[in-house]
């Protein structure tokens, strides 16, 4: 059967809609430099702050105190057992004057599920941070960006709960057990958090504010990548569908610059109408990633698909 004749099935869809989605993810467009730029400095963010975290901590706690405490409870056991390793602190800006001391004082959590505001979720860090492992494993780093309006549906718990297993969150262990190892400091009381509020200065305040405001970029630059590439990926799945064709999909990959060998593909049969002319949605897809004006591409491709329903 010649290449004009081949006609797409489902398979052959998902294969080719698989290989412009990876084609995607590794194209070097703005969105994607700006997420691995970010990348880079929310580590050098964590580190900086960790370091800053360190010499608010070690001033409330002295080291001697807390290998004191630690002696005394080698000693005496749980009598004595009132120093614990903890990766999240509430400090206070004590040079700031305030008639409610919640206004000087905020949580700073470098846990990897430390909470994000916003539409952001607990687990979104994590998913960001080590998109590549999870990619590796076969697990799907998006899933919540591609569920932001229904995460409650079984797919999208199934597959979260998958990689929350693999980073460990569950059981606290794994990748999740050495992050949270990576940033923890001796404290002395084992309560939570809130009920030692620790004292810094306006400076380090500052500082560990704009840590925080870091990882919300960071995730951030995460979801601007993904929600691009999703917003191609849905015109790529409707076209698929439309195609009859393998011709037609090999013909819109050589168009987005992507080389695909008929050879790779199985030769099973499927029906479809073809509406998206393979060159009006490569150009739109292109123009969306160069981040040209593509209002004149948008009305050819939609003016090329009207043309092609009324014909059939």
């Amino acid at each position: 059967m010649t290449q004009s004749k081949l006609r797409l099935n489902t398979d052959i869809r998902k294969k080719i809609g698989s290989l412009i989605l990876s084609h995607f993810e590794n194209e070097k467009t703005t969105e994607r430099e700006n997420f691995i730029s970010a990348k880079e400095d929310i580590t050098t963010a964590y580190n900086s702050a960790f370091k800053i975290a360190q010499g608010i901590v070690s001033r409330a706690y002295p080291k001697d105190d807390v290998a004191t405490l630690q002696t005394f409870k080698k000693k005496y056991g749980s009598a004595c057992d009132v120093v614990a390793k903890d990766s999240c602190f509430y400090f206070a800006n004590t040079e700031m004057a305030v008639e409610n001391e919640r206004d000087n004082n905020e949580h700073f959590d470098f846990k990897l599920d430390a909470t994000l505001s916003g539409r952001f979720s607990q687990s979104d860090f994590g998913l960001a941070y080590f998109r590549d492992e999870l990619k590796s494993a076969g697990l799907n780093p998006e899933i919540n960006i591609q569920h932001q309006e229904n995460r409650s549906n079984p797919h999208h718990t199934q597959e979260l709960d998958k990689i929350k297993k693999f980073l460990g969150f569950n059981n606290e262990d794994g990748i999740y057990a050495q992050w949270k190892d990576k940033y923890s400091l001796d404290v002395i009381g084992t309560s939570y958090c809130r009920s030692r509020t620790i004292p810094c200065t306006a400076k380090e305040f500052d500082q560990m504010r704009a840590f925080k405001n870091a990882k919300q970029v960071f995730v951030q630059s995460h979801y601007t990548w993904a929600e691009a590439i999703q917003k191609d990926m849905r015109d790529i799945t409707l076209a698929l569908k439309d195609y009859k064709y393998v011709k037609d999909a090999i013909d819109l990959c050589g168009a987005l610059g992507l080389d695909i060998n008929e050879n790779e593909l199985q030769r099973t049969a499927g029906v479809s109408l073809t509406i998206y002319q393979p060159e009006n949605l490569a150009s739109l897809i292109k123009s969306r990633r160069t981040k040209q004006d593509n209002k004149s591409v948008i009305a050819q491709f939609k003016k090329a698909r009207q043309s092609a329903v009324a014909t059939h």
